[in-house]
């Protein structure tokens, strides 16, 4: 029989005979060609393999090997990261978590979570805003998650085709009030889980102190999967959904990934990811290289969702938009000055740094936005702090701080005299922004983990941040007096003045 006249279930009978004469469910091309007992045309070869890809059980690298899914994830290991609202509400969302390492027919709130002794993890249902809980399920695609949400609960019927970001809904999640107080769960620790059954969606986890993850292997396992994402979208480009192509990277970067322990979950990932998004295209939602989405693919959003109609793309565009005079640099260095002052609670870092200002949001959806990267830099920068390195920098990016709390005192002076920086000197407000910005450097560099300054660089930027004081002083002292003298900073002459934007008469 000529290869072209083999039929379709010839080569599926093959590929089944192949499998069971295959226990870690590993074959060849050539396995495959010689239990069909035809010749090797390249004709033949391509319609096996596209045979074998169609079947959707198999993963194949594109040389001729394959491998069933369910073997390849057998006892593979990832990281979940819980973050502070689940911490302090004693649950795990499953949404996106579980859907690269089950078989994609296991809904999100059927996968069985068990403990190390097999005890399955005991369910409770969770009722909060959808801003609160879309983003634990982003990565199933915007396609699916008004679909996981109405079937998970008949409650969430409603949001299907007008969905706002104040809309209550109503989710299963993981109860983990034991496991959380047995090792004191805390932000940065991590859920270390093994896939026990692939297509049963059954899950084994353990505990994973935060203590033992280093932030260099973080960064190593980001740029690591990184690469492995490249390969599946210069295979696939944007054909496969979210889950797909994170389920396909882990089997692209097989051998190179680093082990889970020291690896990064998923959630962690989005944020750390400087070269990857999540792209809204016409079609479906997909990961993709920066360079490579469309320029208004980050004001795009996942259809049935009005988010809101203020920036959301770029939080330093937002924070200016809604009125804070804070820089993502400095609200960074906010949470760091508290790490090393061991002030760990989330109030008392929200209040030193916003408590002051009157925030302006355009809508809902932006305020959301905003105190979801507010708490996400948070919980981030408290989980991964490290005391021993930050030590010899944090007592400088403290002074820094008590300068940017001046400045920001400063502001809140002219917003109790309604008035605006646009009233002052341009040329000395022009200064006073300088100053922040020649600030701001500096604490991007004390930020850093990997800037560790010896004495004479620190003795260097010390004398630096002196000198930005005495002029920061020297200039709101001014400002402050002029205005409080009239109202401006335009020089007056009594019941005269006529400068027109004076309060003094």
């Amino acid at each position: 029989m000529a290869d072209k006249n083999i039929p379709i279930s010839a080569i599926e009978a093959a590929i089944e005979t192949v499998l069971a004469e295959a226990p870690d469910g590993k074959f060849t091309m050539a396995e495959l060609l010689k239990a069909i007992g035809a010749g090797k045309s390249q004709t033949l070869q391509g319609r096996v393999e596209r045979t074998v890809d169609g079947d959707g059980r198999f993963f194949s690298d594109g040389k001729g090997n394959f491998q069933l899914r369910g073997e390849f994830f057998r006892n593979r290991e990832f990281l979940i990261t819980p973050d502070a609202w689940e911490i302090e509400n004693d649950m795990l969302f499953p949404g996106h978590r579980f859907a690269p390492f089950v078989n994609p027919e296991i809904f999100p709130s059927e996968v069985k979570l068990i403990d190390a002794d097999g005890q399955p993890v005991p369910k409770k249902e969770v009722t909060a805003p959808l801003s609160q809980v879309f983003h634990y399920h982003l990565l199933l695609g915007s396609e699916q998650v008004f679909d996981f949400f109405v079937a998970d609960s008949p409650a969430n019927s409603r949001i299907r085709n007008s969905a706002q970001p104040g809309d209550m809904v109503t989710l299963n999640t993981f109860d983990l009030s034991v496991f959380f107080k047995k090792h004191r769960f805390s932000v940065g620790d991590a859920l270390l889980c093994k896939v026990v059954d692939y297509e049963d969606g059954i899950i084994e986890f353990r505990y994973l102190s935060g203590e033992n993850r280093q932030e260099s292997k973080l960064k190593a396992y980001v740029e690591a999967f990184e690469a492995a994402l490249g390969l599946v979208f210069d295979r696939f480009e944007n054909y496969l959904e979210i889950p797909e192509q994170l389920s396909w990277a882990h089997y692209a970067g097989r051998a190179t990934l680093p082990a889970a322990a020291d690896s990064a979950s998923d959630d962690e990932f989005l944020r750390r990811a400087s070269g990857i998004e999540i792209n809204f295209d016409q079609e479906h939602t997909v990961l993709a290289r920066k360079s490579e989405a469309p320029e208004d693919a980050a004001a795009d959003l996942p259809e049935g969702v009005t988010f809101s109609r203020g920036e959301t793309g770029d939080i330093a565009a937002l924070l200016r938009e809604i009125g804070s005079p804070l820089t993502p640099v400095e609200i960074d260095s906010f949470i760091l000055d508290n790490c090393h002052a061991r002030e760990l609670e989330f109030e008392d870092f929200f209040a030193r740094a916003f408590g002051r200002e009157k925030l302006n949001f355009t809508d809902e959806g932006q305020q959301a936005v905003f105190y979801n990267y507010i708490e996400d830099r948070f919980e981030e920068l408290t989980g991964e702090y490290n005391r021993y390195d930050d030590e010899p920098k944090a007592p400088l990016r403290s002074t820094v701080m008590e300068l940017v709390e001046d400045r920001l005192n400063f502001f809140d002076f002219l917003s109790n005299e309604n008035a605006s920086p646009e009233q002052l000197p341009h040329d000395e407000m022009h200064r006073l922004a300088e100053i922040a910005m020649q600030l701001n450097e500096i604490l991007k560099l004390l930020n850093n983990p990997g800037f560790t300054p010896d004495n004479a660089e620190l003795d260097r930027l010390t004398e630096t941040v002196e000198l930005r004081a005495d002029d920061q002083d020297a200039l709101i002292g001014r400002l402050t007096d002029r205005f409080a003298d009239g109202g401006c900073g335009h020089d007056h002459h009594g019941d005269d003045c006529d400068c027109g934007c004076c309060h003094h008469k």
